[in-house]
């Protein structure tokens, strides 16, 4: 008589466990779906500098620079005008005061002497605080007189290069002399026209 087949029991897995002999789900993988790919980290946008921070003001030196000069130079001139009239005014003020032969005479001299050191002190205060604004904003108006000096003679360094007529001459937004470039470009087109027939 033959002896029943045995009945193996299979093995019962945990909830939330993968059954025996299963492949192995990767741990980056989020649960449920296995084999997927994490997410990529988003990565942060990496904020530019300013736009007029990446500008170069001073791009003809020699012109930019005498005009920085001479208007500091005017400047100190001014103050030191200015200067001057307030000492003569202090040295009439103080013989006026000796004549008069006053009890206090002395303290009131020493009274103006103090007056006028701090009234020096805060002019030359002032005097370094027009030089720098004046500094500054003659820079900025001069970035837009030798931007367009600048322009016109790369155009014609590339006409002495190439031999040929160029591309139109243009100028930024905001430079001087706008009325320049479709003067240039018109004469360039006529030329241009003429030397075809």
């Amino acid at each position: 008589m033959e002896k029943p087949p045995r009945v193996v029991p299979k093995p019962i897995s945990k909830p939330g466990m993968p059954p025996k002999g299963a492949p192995k789900v990767p741990s980056s993988a989020p649960v449920g779906k296995p084999g997927a790919a994490a997410a990529p980290k988003p990565v942060a946008a990496t904020v530019g500098r300013p736009a007029w921070y990446k500008r170069k003001y001073l791009v003809y030196p020699k012109f930019q620079m005498t005009l920085i000069l001479l208007n500091s130079l005017v400047t100190i001139v001014l103050f030191g005008l200015v200067a001057y009239l307030v000492m003569k005014s202090h040295l009439y003020l103080e013989t006026v005061v000796k004549q008069t032969r006053l009890p206090a005479q002395q303290l009131f001299i020493q009274l103006m002497t103090e007056q006028l050191r701090h009234l020096l002190f805060y002019m030359f205060l002032a005097l370094g605080i027009a030089i720098a604004t004046t500094a500054i904003f003659t820079l900025l108006i001069s970035h837009k007189m030798a931007g367009p000096m600048v322009r016109m003679k790369g155009f014609f360094n590339q006409i002495i290069r190439s031999g040929s007529f160029p591309d139109q001459l243009r100028f930024r937004d905001g430079d001087f002399f706008q009325d320049l470039p479709p003067t240039v470009n018109d004469a360039f087109l006529a030329l241009k026209k003429r030397w075809q027939k």
